[in-house]
């Protein structure tokens, strides 16, 4: 397989991250600790009722399974041999340099000035390092082009972010494309392990196509025709989108959200993506299996009391399988058969 990116060489590289390892580490890792392969991470954009969840191969079992409030499933441990948000032999040792060249100035310049900054009362950053943003920025959006099948730019589009990755030593703040692009800083406050709250992942939206980072969000326009305001449970609004869209080749504009905001826009996507859902799954489980035995649908009451045995007053989205729903609302109904 030739590499995607000088489209010349072999690609030899394994373990190639494309959404950079040190920007998402922590929200990936127990306890937010700043270590490779030692945290789990869940994904609640799929069609299910269940969250999608994995470990990484370094994790602890008995700190995983106490978070859980569960066991892991044997799935789930086999999962556990895969290294999230990488890919093997996709890109070539050189590249992968290059890849580096572009990560580091933005991590060395860029993040402590979100990281490691008091940014109350602060609702935007204005960075006038334009070139070392833009390149991060259209690193990220290109590799997860390249690697996440629900993430499609055009060809065009990708041709153009390819050459200017690949040229990032020698091509000029001017010369760099301009693709309209909105980043939104999630402020997290508290220890590192507040971090562990964040997302990691894309949206198969189209325009914008939308990255969680851990505390960046990234939104991506192909061309100016295309920009338009997608609430997504409250990460934008209307009347402030154009102030901060990056257009030009001047300075790079980061929306910022307290840390308030941040954790209401996560407690949405949870509650609207999977709560709802999974309420209206075990309801329905509940209910046919009372159906079969019964002849007839369970009352309203009785339904809630089957929630009540079902979460024990406290919904975690992470402590349910298929397999214990199924087996908990035998459970509840061999107790109404005594």
């Amino acid at each position: 397989m030739i590499c995607e990116l000088c489209k010349e060489k072999e690609a030899n590289k394994k373990n190639t991250h494309y959404l950079t390892d040190s920007i998402i580490r922590t929200c990936l890792n127990l306890d937010g600790v700043n270590k490779r392969e030692t945290g789990f991470y869940f994904d609640v954009s799929n069609n299910t009722p269940f969250v999608d969840f994995n470990f990484q191969r370094g994790t602890s079992i008995p700190k995983l399974e106490e978070s859980l409030g569960r066991e892991a499933t044997e799935e789930e441990i086999g999962k556990a041999k895969d290294i999230p948000f990488s890919v093997d032999n996709v890109f070539c040792s050189q590249c992968e340099d290059i890849f580096t060249s572009i990560e580091t100035p933005f991590i060395e310049t860029i993040l402590p000035q979100f990281r490691q900054s008091d940014l109350t009362g602060t609702n935007r950053i204005i960075l006038p390092q334009n070139k070392t943003v833009k390149l991060f920025i259209y690193l990220q959006i290109w590799r997860t082009a390249i690697c996440e099948v629900v993430y499609n730019l055009t060809e065009e589009t990708m041709e153009n972010l390819r050459l200017t990755i690949v040229n990032s030593n020698t091509i000029e703040s001017c010369d760099i494309p301009n693709f309209p692009f909105h980043i939104t800083y999630l402020e997290t406050v508290g220890d590192e392990k507040a971090y562990t709250s964040n997302f990691v992942g894309c949206t198969s939206d189209r325009n914008p196509n939308i990255i969680f980072m851990n505390d960046f969000v990234i939104q991506f326009f192909e061309n100016n025709n295309e920009i338009k305001t997608l609430e997504f449970y409250g990460l934008n609004q209307s009347n402030d989108l154009e102030q901060h869209i990056n257009t030009d080749n001047e300075e790079v504009i980061i929306k910022v959200l307290p840390n308030q905001r941040r954790l209401d826009i996560l407690g949405r996507i949870n509650k609207e993506e999977k709560v709802q859902k999974s309420v209206s799954y075990f309801i329905g489980t509940f209910s046919k299996q009372w159906l079969l035995i019964f002849g007839g649908f369970p009352h309203p009451n009785l339904i809630q009391e089957y929630l009540q045995f079902i979460t024990a007053g406290e919904f975690d989205i992470l402590k349910y399988t298929q397999e214990n729903i199924i087996e908990k609302t035998t459970e509840f109904i061999d107790s109404k058969l005594k």
